[in-house]
């Protein structure tokens, strides 16, 4: 039975050494204007590190506090055990929601009763598309324009669905104990929609997030962590050889045009990220139970 006094949204933030782009995200959530949510926030510092950050919003905001192992994936679905809301996110700690997200969220699941997940874009404080590209028009997400549709910062999914499918996979995403530092999102959305899930992608719904590195060391460990994850959800997801080739070769040919142009820093960047799918896509999978 569903907790009558439970809140409509629950935010599912897992953070490890950040504190002042926290207290961004934080400053965001007390500006809504719903407050018909719950923040769940789970902790992967060291004991007391958070608490400081976290005390001013405590008489503000509806914040559980819960800790975790480090892995993104892992502290996840620690997180999804402590959501009291039926319907959940999972933003960055270090993004930002615009004022009126929180109610415009409520509004399109109360619309839909038949919507399972709803996703957006990301954009940067300019108002540019940042963590990706995404469709310039509203769609229903298929697994053919899963990758336009949004990320994790932008995924909002009903609770029983995220706990039906077993949360999130823990080989993949950031602090995974494999190479596959990225994709658990894509994987987890694909996951949804294979149990029937319906899902829309909203462009007009938008999270704040800072552009991600493209140059220098942060660019390329990106680079080389994250496209590794990418190959591996395609090879998890049969997308096959001949879209692995596609993927490969669109991204090779975005590097030789850049090297042509002097961009030597987005050179590298797409070099090391088709080198990375291409790895991701070939790495044995575990053995399947008989």
């Amino acid at each position: 039975m569903s907790d009558p006094a439970a809140p409509r949204l629950s935010l599912l933030c897992c953070t490890v050494g950040r504190t002042e782009k926290l207290g961004r995200l934080l400053d965001s959530l007390a500006r809504q204007t719903s407050r018909d949510f719950e923040l769940v926030v789970v902790d992967q510092n060291a004991p007391g590190v958070l608490d400081p950050i976290l005390a001013p919003y405590l008489q503000t905001l509806d914040i559980r506090h819960v800790r975790s192992e480090k892995g993104l994936s892992r502290a996840r679905n620690v997180g999804l055990h402590h959501c009291r809301a039926n319907i959940v996110a999972f933003p960055d700690d270090d993004c930002w929601y615009p004022d009126t997200l929180v109610e415009k969220i409520v509004a399109l699941f109360d619309a839909d009763a038949d919507a399972g997940v709803v996703t957006g874009r990301t954009t940067d404080a300019a108002g540019e598309d940042s963590l990706g590209l995404f469709l310039d028009a509203d769609a229903t997400i298929t697994k053919s324009n899963v990758w336009l549709s949004g990320n994790s910062n932008s995924l909002f999914i009903r609770t029983d669905i995220a706990r039906k499918i077993g949360g999130f996979d823990e080989t993949l995403g950031v602090g995974a104990p494999t190479p596959f530092k990225s994709g658990e999102e894509t994987d987890f959305l694909l996951r949804a929609l294979a149990t029937g899930a319906r899902g829309f992608y909203r462009c007009d719904l938008r999270v704040h997030h800072d552009q991600a590195p493209v140059g220098g060391a942060g660019g390329v460990a990106r680079a080389q962590d994250y496209a590794r994850g990418f190959g591996r959800v395609l090879r998890l997801h049969d997308y096959g050889v001949s879209y692995l080739a596609m993927r490969v070769v669109r991204t090779s040919a975005r590097a030789i045009l850049a090297l042509a142009t002097g961009d030597m820093a987005t050179a590298r960047y797409k070099a090391l990220w088709a080198l990375g799918t291409f790895r991701g896509f070939i790495a044995p999978l575990p053995a399947r139970a008989a």
